[in-house]
């Protein structure tokens, strides 16, 4: 028995409530979820050892060490990079201008009387004796599953320890008290640093990155236009179809544009990954399926 226009209004406006209330109930739930997994992990500055970080701030020139600031200046989620400044700053007998026979090169960095090497992750830095400690850029790694844009989680992990020695002679482990900061720009990252408490020569550096609460924000917004306008297209449809009215060309014109524009709306969402997350399962496919059947519907009533 055919729907009389009142039925299929009905019909159809719950139809589209069904699928968006799924929708926003799971980016809730993956909005809570994610919210729980990060509780308690926001540590944006941190040492791997307080005490040598007192010495540094006091110049104790009774202890020798190496103080290295890793600061996270950029992240690159196609990629799966993430790039650190380090900076370095020596004490006790390890910093040239602690001797005054020595000759210093530069008044900006330091310098040492000892050869220096020093990994970090992958990345192997050697400073020759005598020769400024110039800041030097590395990239390591992220790993992590992006595919619950914006509430997805990455992490980053690596080692770093060194040796010093005179040149020509045996090389020591190097004593080092690692800093870790940055907030790149959309992310939060909180540092944590796992040493080695006999010496300080070995230290794990993890970090626990996460998007912005305004990133997360404007996607979700993002997210609800293109359900926006794929709905408004809907009832635009369903208007004609429950009143049988007549489609204008305009109209259909109007939904073939909204309905290729939808990749670019969804890829304007701020440091969105490749087409693929769960938000275009939930979102994208969604709403290109759902203004291609109405436009097809329009096309149909055009007739």
């Amino acid at each position: 028995m055919p729907l009389n226009p009142k039925q299929k209004l009905v019909a159809l406006s719950a139809t589209l409530f069904v699928l968006l209330a799924i929708v926003v109930g799971g980016l809730t739930a993956i909005g809570v979820n994610s919210k729980k997994s990060s509780d308690g992990r926001v540590n944006y500055y941190v040492d791997s050892n307080s005490n040598l970080t007192l010495a540094a701030v006091t110049y104790d020139k009774t202890q020798t060490f190496a103080q290295i600031e890793a600061t996270m200046f950029s992240i690159d989620i196609p990629k799966n990079e993430a790039k650190l400044m380090l900076k370095f700053e020596l004490f006790g007998k390890l910093d040239a201008a602690s001797d005054p026979k020595q000759t210093l090169h530069s008044t900006l960095y330091y310098q040492s009387p000892y050869n220096i090497n020093l990994t970090v992750g992958t990345t192997i830095l050697s400073f020759p004796a005598n020769r400024p400690l110039i800041p030097q850029s590395v990239t390591l790694m992220i790993d992590g599953d992006i595919n619950t844009y914006p509430f997805d989680s990455l992490n980053i992990g690596y080692v770093v320890y060194g040796s010093y020695g005179l040149p020509g002679k045996p090389s020591e482990p190097l004593a080092i008290n690692l800093i870790q900061d940055g907030v790149p720009t959309g992310f939060q990252v909180s540092y944590n640093a796992i040493l080695d408490q006999l010496d300080n020569t070995e230290i794990l550096a993890v970090g626990s990155i996460t998007r912005t609460a305004t990133i997360r924000t404007i996607a979700i917004f993002f997210a609800l236009l293109m359900w926006g306008l794929a709905i408004s297209s809907a009832i635009f449809t369903v208007g004609v179809y429950v009143f049988e009215k007549e489609v204008l060309a305009p109209a259909i014109g109007f939904e073939i544009a909204l309905l290729f524009s939808m990749p670019a709306v969804r890829n304007a969402m701020p440091l969105a990954p490749p087409v693929g997350c769960l938000i275009d399962q939930m979102v994208l496919v969604w709403v290109m399926m759902i203004l291609a059947l109405f436009f097809r519907q329009n096309q149909y009533a055009s007739i």
